[in-house]
């Protein structure tokens, strides 16, 4: 039976460790074990990305490189999940993308789940919107006027090339609130990890990850009621989600907020 892969990159695609939270939360509720790696030593820059050292339980010393890390995922039913983590690399990401390719089409992946976060103007208090979207052959016209065009990162380049390679790829991201984009957001692995249980056969347990949900809202409630311009700002943005009626995001909508969130970057760096 032919496999699911499902990807994640932390940094730049992965506001509020949404991206890699799914897959660290698969990793904690199904067995797991290591299928494979991406090297770090051609593709990180390692005063961005740096190595780790700690100690085992056994009291030895060890580094912990940046690599991708390839893990397959046993569900109690359905295929196998083969599982892509790390962070976006700083170079030869062509290459870098064929070598993913190859150890996905090794493990007998017919389908890919590319998942990602942006920083958006979305409250807090309401579903975060998420799209998904399956993507076309890159020779494939593609309809739509409003389509973004802008830089984009590792999720965007390999989705396109697990696609050119025949590989059924679905983008899917979900939108973070960007004035709470500090820490890591459960609200968003959870917006993202319901629209990943549509495209997967068992069941993903999600007790625990709806009641840390649930909490950073509280949370996030909590500064809003002792700050009056937090306060303000929120009801602004709710003001103006409820008036456009959207429950979820359309592609055209991530693509509006994604040029809003560069634009913001820019602006701070």
């Amino acid at each position: 039976m032919s496999r699911i892969a499902i990807t994640a990159f932390s940094g730049w695609n992965d506001a509020g460790e949404a991206a890699t939270g799914v897959i660290e939360h698969l990793h904690e509720v199904w067995p797991t074990r290591p299928a494979g790696a991406v090297d770090a030593e051609e593709f990180i820059d390692f005063q961005i990305n740096r190595p780790e050292i700690r100690t085992t339980e056994e009291g030895v010393r060890v580094i912990t490189w940046p690599d991708t890390l390839v893990h397959l995922v046993t569900p109690p039913r359905g295929p196998e999940i083969v599982t892509v983590m790390g962070p976006e690399p700083s170079l030869h990401w062509k290459r870098y993308c064929d070598e993913v390719l190859e150890q996905l089409q090794a493990l007998d992946v017919s389908s890919v789940l590319a998942l990602g976060a942006l920083l958006a103007d979305s409250p807090h208090t309401r579903p975060l919107p998420v799209s998904a979207q399956v993507e076309p052959v890159p020779t494939q016209p593609v309809a739509g006027s409003e389509l973004y065009s802008g830089p984009i990162g590792v999720p965007t380049i390999l989705a396109r090339r697990t696609a050119s390679a025949g590989l059924r790829t679905t983008s899917i991201w979900v939108q973070v609130p960007h004035y709470v984009s500090q820490n890591s957001s459960p609200k968003a692995v959870l917006g993202l990890m319901r629209e990943v249980q549509d495209l997967v056969s068992a069941p993903i347990p999600l007790d625990e990850l709806i009641e840390d949900a649930e909490a950073w809202e509280r949370g996030v409630d909590e500064l809003a009621r002792t700050d009056e311009d937090v306060a303000e700002y929120v009801a602004q943005l709710e003001r103006a989600q409820d008036a456009a009626a959207l429950p979820e995001a359309s592609g055209d909508a991530i693509a509006k907020e994604f040029e809003q969130f560069l634009r913001r970057r820019r602006e701070t760096d």
